[in-house]
């Protein structure tokens, strides 16, 4: 309640049985404030469903604070400690902070500390999010005699902050309406931990209805916008929220259909389109198709800045037979 705030009690520090390539055992932290609130949920998991919790799940024991990052919530965890500072862990360190949009790999994360740190917070709660499941990435659905058509989808806001609505477009953010949200369990304020459903069925417009009349193939850009109870409303693009981690981007998810005039309603096929993350800003589409970067197409790391030595930078990858000035 406040009455008591010992200078060296600020956050608590978990660390797990897990190891990198390196030997180093995986931490995070999270507040002191989060730890010890009575309505802030957080505990330690023995058991999942009346059961003991699974390996995957992070047997023996996983450190949950709900509403936050889930690199904070410790798997396989084997070490609490309660200290004056966050985790020295590289996760916390240097994984999941926020960095300012003109900071990128090549120039400024190569070496550590990089430039103005003290704006690159560390991710705790995360922002407001959306996306439409159904119907999925680069589907073709029946369009023969459609009217309408069903978006269904999830969303969610850390800190606990309730989703108090969703919006959906058919046609890429010009028209909103909003969606139906579905929470089968009753949350508190600012306890609302959990995902909410939505799902709403839209009239097509009166030209896709026409186009589909006289045969012709529609595609839809399907997209979804939630808004939280603090009012925070995901934005439209990535671009001014870009950061080297590619960490608490949450613009718009973007669907792309297309209505088939020729297949039934009800009919629905996933196109055999490889894709390698569907909200790309290209359209799923990577310079070098994933699992084709790092090692694999530059083994010398030519072109990897992270792994050219600098003054102050890590030692790990030095080659053999030579040694760090540090």
């Amino acid at each position: 309640f406040g009455t008591h705030n010992p200078p060296n009690i600020k956050h608590v520090q978990f660390e797990g049985y897990d190891i990198d390539e390196t030997g180093l055992c995986y931490g995070g932290s999270i507040p002191i404030d989060k730890a010890v609130d009575p309505l802030g949920d957080a505990l330690f998991a023995f058991e999942m469903n009346d059961e003991p919790l699974p390996r995957d799940h992070g047997y023996p024991v996983r450190a949950i604070a709900p509403g936050h990052a889930g690199a904070r919530q410790c798997k396989w965890l084997h070490k609490v400690i309660v200290s004056d500072k966050e985790s020295q862990k590289s996760w916390q360190q240097k994984s999941y902070r926020g960095f300012a949009p003109d900071i990128n790999f090549e120039e400024d994360l190569s070496h550590w500390p990089p430039p103005r740190l003290d704006q690159a917070p560390i991710v705790q709660e995360m922002p407001v999010q959306s996306l439409v499941c159904n119907p999925p990435q680069n589907a073709v659905l029946g369009g023969k005699a459609a009217t309408d058509i069903t978006l269904q989808g999830v969303a969610w806001s850390g800190g606990g902050r309730k989703v108090e609505r969703v919006d959906v477009s058919l046609d890429g953010g010009k028209n909103w309406t909003a969606a139906e949200l579905y929470k089968p369990i009753e949350q508190r304020r600012n306890r609302h931990w959990a995902w909410t459903q939505f799902s709403m069925t839209l009239p097509l417009p009166e030209d896709v209805k026409q186009r589909l009349r006289r045969g012709q193939q529609v595609e839809l850009d399907i997209c979804s916008k939630a808004m939280n109870s603090d009012f925070n409303v995901q934005p439209e693009r990535m671009e001014p929220y870009w950061n080297a981690r590619g960490v608490c981007i949450n613009h718009w998810y973007h669907v792309k259909v297309t209505l088939d005039p020729n297949k039934d309603k009800g009919y629905m096929e996933r196109l055999n389109i490889p894709v390698e993350f569907g909200n790309t800003p290209t359209g799923g589409k990577f310079p070098k198709p994933w699992g084709e970067h790092g090692w694999t197409s530059d083994p010398s790391h030519d072109d990897d800045a992270n792994f050219k030595i600098k003054e102050g930078g890590d030692t790990y990858h030095l080659e053999a037979g030579t040694t760090s000035k540090n």
